[in-house]
């Protein structure tokens, strides 16, 4: 209506003669609009009032509600503290604690704490407050050492000493459980004099659950505190914020007194506070926040429906001055319009531009026939940049820099991307298709703002989870008036085979350099650790675990360094000294594998193929295969639950084994050392009258390929 009637009023001056001589005369539209606005501003004047007072009530009703709020949970807090404490005055007012019975004080102490969720300490009172029991522990299970001084469980052990009353601590963590606890102590005497100090020990995640229970409506928390101004429990993100120290804690202790104030909370937004003191644990506060918008919206509201009615009148009296105002320039209205048809019929012909009919002003006219030229450059312009946009060979994007959404993508680009133009214009921005480590990489428009241009590499998402590696280029293509970017393009060429090949050669240059290290290492050693007095056995010695070592490289190279076979390996080594033997194949010793396929890691596979070639040359020189017809058993499996892969080396048909051997040789203490120092594993060996039998456990993270 306001456009309507500044449209009639701009006619009727451009119509009306222009007396010369004269003063100029105020227009229409001036005496309306104060006919308006005499009506109109007192009664909203009055009704600004209202709204006012009414808001202020709405104020102080939100704020009462919230203190009545907190008074109410301190009630109720304090409430609960007393139970605790009086568990705890009563379980370290016990008899049994009298004639020293531990025993049947646990058992007693376990169901009272368990009625209050909880656990019990029982701690010496003389220094050191060493624990003597805690029902959270099986029974015969070590009990953790003292606390330190310092820490909260110490300190609330040596308050309820010198007091010789029940305390309740403010928050610690547990140094023998690792846990977030808040505890109460009670002194027991014994003789007149304090002996004991028993520990009501709590997981606040419980009285967090009953913060949640009566306050869980709107975005409304509540906090509580310790004496050191640490969050003890909250009825929203409780773990998350456990233990800290809240921004309300900086405000000063005056505003605080008076029990309401605003403060910034934990999440960065204002929020007005009501907080409470409570009694039974001194120095410990409870707050209850509401977000200051809420507050801000229980009063604005109301003001803003009042105004909003202001609004409507005033545009309602509007509406009856345009009204007025076209009653009275109707006749100017029909002059304007006739002198408009005869302008159009002049012209021939209509032509079509930004306004749909001729204006039939010389100043309009020259604006749309100045439209209409630059709609067709435009047009042309845009007709040669489609081309070379649809036909580049690289992906070119333009994105919208204040929404960072896609406005418009060529072909290449959606071939990149693995997505159509129309999902990536409807619906995507840059950061949802760029990998989530390289948004960060995107340039900004605050980088842009001076005219440079950024580049840079970084990777992208495909639709099918597929990783794109990208060279971007990006620039800003239009400018406001002030030289803010609104559009950037960005032009993206897929380097995804280069940076796979650097990555290769990269990964294959350490694998090769880390592998030959390994092997260096284990060669030295066992140059160093074999016995060295028979030169003949020494090199024998050598050369089996140097042919081990290479038998396990073989494997290794043949399936590209990702791990080798275990069933593979083990049939290389055992073919080595079966291969050797001479006789009836009726009566050659023989060799069985069992087992599940399994792939150890490179790391492993060379330790394993030591160990199988020592087991091997021992059960050559002394055991299974040292005998026509003996055999050699060999067993694996993968104990998930355990998570341990477990190898058993059994042999039968050798020598009788008399018992444990009266020292240990060489390659006993290879296998030991390599099994424990480069697998992690345990080994274990029995020496029955029919043949050794050897069991190793290794963690399956440290066995198995792609399981670390």
């Amino acid at each position: 209506m306001s456009d309507s009637l500044a449209g009639t009023a701009a006619a009727l001056h451009r119509c009306r003669p222009r007396p010369s001589g004269r003063r100029r005369l105020p227009g229409l539209r001036a005496y309306l609009l104060g006919l308006v606005l005499a009506v109109l501003v007192p009664a909203l004047g009055v009704a600004g009032a209202a709204a006012w007072n009414l808001a202020s009530s709405y104020r102080h009703a939100f704020e009462a509600r919230l203190q009545d709020t907190a008074q109410a949970l301190a009630l109720y807090l304090d409430s609960e503290l007393r139970v605790q404490l009086a568990a705890v005055s009563a379980l370290a007012s016990s008899p049994l604690l009298e004639l020293d019975d531990l025993s049947a004080f646990g058992d007693w102490a376990g169901k009272v704490s368990g009625s209050v969720g909880g656990w019990v300490v029982v701690n010496d009172a003389a220094p050191g407050h060493r624990q003597l029991l805690n029902t959270a522990l099986p029974a015969g299970a070590p009990l953790p050492p003292p606390s330190r001084p310092g820490e909260g469980a110490w300190d609330v052990i040596r308050r309820a000493v010198e007091t010789r009353q029940p305390v309740v601590s403010d928050f610690f963590v547990g140094r023998g459980t690792g846990r977030p606890l808040v505890a109460v102590a009670a002194p027991a005497s014994r003789q007149g004099q304090v002996s004991r100090v028993v520990v009501l020990a709590m997981d606040p995640g419980r009285l967090s659950q009953q913060l949640r229970t009566m306050r869980s409506s709107g975005g409304a928390f509540v906090s509580v505190a310790d004496g050191q101004g640490r969050i003890v429990a909250r009825s929203r993100d409780h773990e998350r914020f456990l233990g800290v120290v809240p921004p309300s804690r900086s405000v000063p202790e005056v505003e605080r007194e008076r029990g309401l104030f605003r403060s910034q909370s934990v999440y960065g937004e204002d929020a007005l506070y009501a907080a409470r003191r409570l009694h039974a644990a001194p120095g410990w506060t409870v707050a209850v926040a509401e977000p200051y918008a809420s507050y801000r919206a229980s009063w604005l509201v109301p003001l803003a429906v009042l105004v909003g009615g202001g609004v409507v009148a005033l545009a309602l009296g509007l509406a009856i001055a345009a009204r007025l105002a076209r009653q009275v320039l109707r006749p100017v209205e029909a002059l304007v319009q006739r002198a408009e048809s005869v302008a159009e019929a002049g012209s021939g012909r209509m032509q079509p531009s930004l306004m749909t009919t001729g204006a039939g002003v010389a100043e309009f006219e020259t604006l749309r026939a100045a439209s209409e030229r630059a709609e067709e450059s435009l047009a042309a312009r845009e007709a040669e940049f489609r081309a070379i946009f649809e036909t580049a060979a690289a992906g070119v994007a333009e994105i919208d820099a204040q929404t960072r959404r896609y406005l418009r993508v060529n072909r290449r680009f959606c071939e990149i991307s693995g997505r159509s133009e129309t999902e990536l214009v409807e619906g995507l921005s840059p950061e949802d298709v760029i990998h989530v480590e390289d948004r960060n990489r995107i340039p900004s428009t605050i980088s842009l703002e001076h005219g440079e241009t950024a580049e840079g590499e970084l990777r992208l998402v495909r639709s099918d989870g597929t990783v794109v590696w990208l060279r971007v280029s990006a620039g800003v293509s239009v400018r406001d008036a002030e030289g803010r970017p609104l559009r950037v393009v960005s032009v993206v060429q897929d380097v995804t085979g280069r940076r796979q090949a650097e990555e290769a050669r990269t990964l294959l240059a350490r694998e090769v350099d880390h592998r030959a290290k390994n092997v260096l290492a284990v060669v030295q050693a066992a140059l160093r650790l074999t016995p060295k007095h028979d030169a003949a056995a020494y090199a024998r010695a050598v050369e089996g675990r140097v042919s081990a070592l290479a038998r396990a490289h073989t494997l290794l190279a043949d399936a590209q360094w990702v791990g080798a076979d275990l069933h593979s390996l083990a049939e290389a080594e055992l073919k080595a000294f079966l291969s050797a033997r001479d006789g009836e194949p009726g009566n050659a010793p023989i060799a069985s594998l069992k087992g599940p396929p399994v792939l150890l890691s490179p790391a492993a596979t060379q330790p394993f193929s030591v160990v199988l070639h020592e087991l091997a040359t021992n059960a050559t020189k002394h055991g299974a295969l040292s005998l026509p017809g003996g055999q050699v058993k060999l067993a694996w499996r993968i104990d998930e639950a355990a998570g341990q892969m477990r190898l058993c080396w059994m042999e039968r048909g050798g020598p009788p084994v008399p018992g444990p051997p009266e020292r240990q040789g060489f390659g006993s203490r290879f296998v030991e050392a390599t099994v424990l120092d480069q697998l992690g594993g345990a080994i274990r060996r029995s020496w029955d009258p029919a043949g050794l039998v050897c069991e190793i456990e290794v963690p399956v993270s440290r066995a198995l390929a792609g399981a670390s």
